[in-house]
């Protein structure tokens, strides 16, 4: 390696970031690390050292007491899922947004070790899925991702869920390319809905859909969730969609309790990644916490939708009926 009197600085942290990607990510060992950079095993070593002192490299230790192991036996077990990540919640606490940096904080390590470089990850507008991004960020490093948003915006004002900024975000994070779905989440006229979908801010985005690795998802409840109180549900659109069965909803398309798609109940047309498309996706991570949510979390559950859980005790709970 150049000495540091003359070398690029630059320079020498490119060669950390790559040292640290082989070793950490490409699981090589040092001696094909040392040949591949034409240094020694020793300066590799070094370079390893380095690079957790400059913080490239972040090492992050979840505690075992801070999961319910029978807890997400038990979820595994009865809904046949991948895996399941449950945080124990210090009594007392009761806040929401509370529960969501605990239950991310938990989950953030186990998530980051599954995105592997070259993913294509989709990301949904939530506030569940926003906290767990954020709880992310101290662990990211390069892996040249894709990241993809899954759902039309629903909100006017800039929120932590905005799906295009948790978008960017997650992209930056991991130093990858990111991409925007420019629309509205609900579209009432099919016809505006149809010409949105053949624009080209919109038809680019459609095929990347179609090769999601994982996607990062919420779970809405059907009342009092945030497309309700955006407005962009009125009381006539969610008493047809009771009426139809629907409890919940998750990247603007709404299911019944045995998972099921109703949308039809809805007069408008959502403009979203499609429902058997994100069927499709090998690894569907929902992130869901509160007792509003557990019916709808329940369903999705219940209809093999989601692939990997986290949530708290308290709603894993109340999802299991125990």
């Amino acid at each position: 390696m150049p000495s540091q009197k003359n070398s690029n600085p630059n320079d020498e942290f490119d060669l950390l970031a790559q040292v640290a990607k082989s070793y950490y990510i490409e699981n090589k060992n040092q001696s094909q690390i040392a040949e591949a950079c034409d240094i020694s095993p020793s300066t590799v070593s070094r370079l390893l050292s380095r690079a957790r002192e400059e913080g490239i490299v972040r090492i992050a230790v979840v505690h075992p007491q801070r999961r319910n192991n029978e807890l997400e036996d038990a979820l595994r077990q009865k809904f046949a899922l991948q895996d399941a990540i449950v945080a124990r919640i210090s009594t007392g606490v009761l806040d929401d947004q509370t529960i969501l940096h605990e239950i991310s904080k938990v989950a953030a390590p186990y998530i980051d070790a599954l995105i592997k470089p070259g993913l294509v990850i989709g990301v949904s507008a939530s506030s569940s899925v926003a906290a767990l991004i954020r709880a992310l960020k101290p662990l990211a490093t390069p892996r040249y991702v894709t990241v993809v948003q899954l759902m039309g915006e629903f909100e006017i004002q800039h929120s932590s869920r905005h799906s295009a900024e948790i978008t960017r975000l997650m992209a930056e994070m991991y130093v990858g390319t990111n991409y925007y779905l420019n629309a509205p989440t609900f579209v009432e006229d099919p016809d505006v809905a149809e010409a949105l979908w053949r624009t080209r801010g919109i038809s680019e985005v459609l095929p990347f859909y179609n090769r999601l690795d994982m996607m990062l998802v919420g779970v809405g409840p059907l009342r009092g969730s945030p497309l309700e109180t955006n407005g962009l549900l009125r009381s006539s659109h969610i008493r047809q969609l009771e009426a139809a069965g629907a409890v919940g909803d998750t990247c603007g398309h709404f299911f019944s309790e045995d998972g099921h798609l109703v949308d039809d109940a809805y007069s408008g047309k959502v403009i979203a990644i499609g429902w058997d498309q994100l069927r499709r996706c090998p690894q569907v991570v929902a992130v869901a916490a509160g007792n509003k949510k557990v019916e709808a979390l329940r369903a999705l559950l219940n209809g093999r939708i989601i692939h990997i859980l986290a949530t708290d005790e308290n709603t894993a709970y109340q999802t299991l009926d125990m």
